[in-house]
């Protein structure tokens, strides 16, 4: 009777497990990207074999190594409060570990390091998608994995495992700046293709060539090159480095939440409550330079029958593409936001009404020409073709506040759906007619 109580048990369990294994997210993806992410998540274990089986083991750079993954642990640990921004490229300075192990310890380090600090990231926050920490985990392991091999291929006299004194000094630190870029090319060359195979249109400039991306990314690299000297000239010295870095962490990690919480989840437009706080300052420069300002408000032409008919995820998508081609149309210091469920605000400084007038127009007839594919769902494969109607008011002595800017051009759009879908219409000063086109 035991035994068949654990036979059923084993039974049950098995089912739950494989039941469980077919939820995983990873299957819901495309076959390409889900090939793309197997292989690459594979590699790395391909690796660690040939690599351990090359490596003459010593007890020092066993503690060395074991000692940086607890520096990794308590930089981990230490804003483990601290919510990830979703959506984004997230940039938590693990890297430093990762760049002073390759270059102090030898390849089989470097491929391992990832393992013991993601399943540690997993276990004690437990936060977005396994497959996708296994497969950055895999990632860095072979872009530190060839910094590593790169490095230790220079021949001593060059820089060698210590840096000397005088010019040899500089010239490993240069050596060793040089592999900590050749790894942040590599891991994020492998993250690219994956972004691109998920969403061929991502806005990859967005996620890595934007200034404040750029910025982050050169200070990481000078703190990890930093401290890769301090611990080539003595591994005892890592515990000076460690503080800096976990304040550090957890300041960038403030700051993306901070970028996050200023933009909507589903446009990447600022979202309405920083679209008012910036457009206020715009409005106030604009008043004390007496320079022209107009203000756009844009709506989606029966975008409700859209979510009626067709659901909320071809919904979302055309919200998220229109306003991609929003912002493709109007690049440079142009403030847009999401306004409401259909509605974008669109700040124009330094525009007058003939302009703005321009400017809608060419708006109005971009999105009205451009078919949006649906990707994902059971409408994949559909094409709409949506159209928007768009209200102008412009700045002038009954209109010097942000308040009345926004009624006025909301005053506007109501006028220009009044007379037809896909119009534009200008309010005019207190003086002047309307314009609709």
């Amino acid at each position: 009777m035991a035994i068949r109580q654990l036979a059923d048990a084993m039974h049950v369990g098995g089912r739950n497990a494989a039941v469980s294994i077919r939820a995983w997210q990873l299957w819901k993806l495309t076959p390409l990207l889900r090939g793309y992410l197997v292989i690459v998540t594979v590699l790395p274990l391909l690796a660690i074999p040939l690599a351990a089986a090359k490596t003459q083991w010593r007890l020092s750079q066993t503690v060395t190594f074991i000692a940086l993954l607890v520096c990794g642990a308590i930089a981990l640990e230490s804003t483990r409060v601290v919510s990830e921004a979703h959506g984004t490229v997230i940039r938590d300075l693990q890297t430093v570990w990762y760049l002073a192990i390759a270059i102090t310890l030898p390849p089989v380090y470097a491929l391992l390091a990832p393992v013991p600090l993601t399943a540690y990231r997993l276990w004690r926050m437990r936060r977005g998608y396994v497959y996708r920490r296994v497969f950055s985990s895999a990632t860095i392991s072979l872009a530190y994995g060839c910094a590593c091999l790169v490095f230790h291929a220079v021949p001593s006299r060059v820089a060698g495992s210590v840096p000397g004194t005088a010019s040899h000094a500089l010239i490993w630190t240069g050596v060793v700046a040089c592999c900590g870029a050749l790894a942040w090319i590599v891991n994020n060359g492998l993250l690219l293709v994956a972004i691109r195979l998920a969403d061929p249109e991502a806005r990859i400039r967005n996620m890595f060539g934007n200034r404040e991306a750029l910025t982050f990314d050169l200070t990481e690299l000078s703190l990890a090159v930093s401290l890769s000297l301090v611990i080539a000239i003595n591994p005892v010295l890592m515990a000076l480095g460690l503080p800096t870095i976990v304040l550090y962490r957890r300041y960038l990690m403030s700051a993306q939440l901070v970028m996050q919480a200023r933009l909507d989840s589903k446009t990447g437009l600022l979202n309405a409550g920083t679209w008012q706080h910036e457009a206020e300052v715009e409005l106030h420069r604009a008043l004390r330079a007496d320079s022209p300002l107009a203000l756009a408000m844009v709506v989606i032409d029966h975008f409700n029958d859209v979510n009626e008919t067709a659901g909320q995820v071809v919904r979302d998508q055309l919200l998220r593409d229109i306003a991609v081609i929003i912002k493709d149309q109007l690049p440079g210091q142009d403030l847009i936001g999401r306004f409401g469920s259909e509605q974008f605000a669109i700040l124009l400084p330094r525009t007058g009404r003939n302009e703005a007038q321009r400017i809608g127009e060419r708006l109005r007839d971009h999105i009205a020409g451009e078919p949006i594919a649906i990707e994902s769902g059971s409408h994949a494969g559909y094409v709409f073709r949506m159209t928007v109607s768009i209200g102008v008011a412009v700045m002038s002595e009954s209109r010097r506040a942000l308040a009345e800017l926004i009624g006025a051009a909301g005053t506007a759009l109501d006028e220009a759906r009044s007379t037809g879908w896909s119009k534009v219409y200008v309010l005019p000063d207190a003086s002047g007619e309307g314009e609709t086109s």
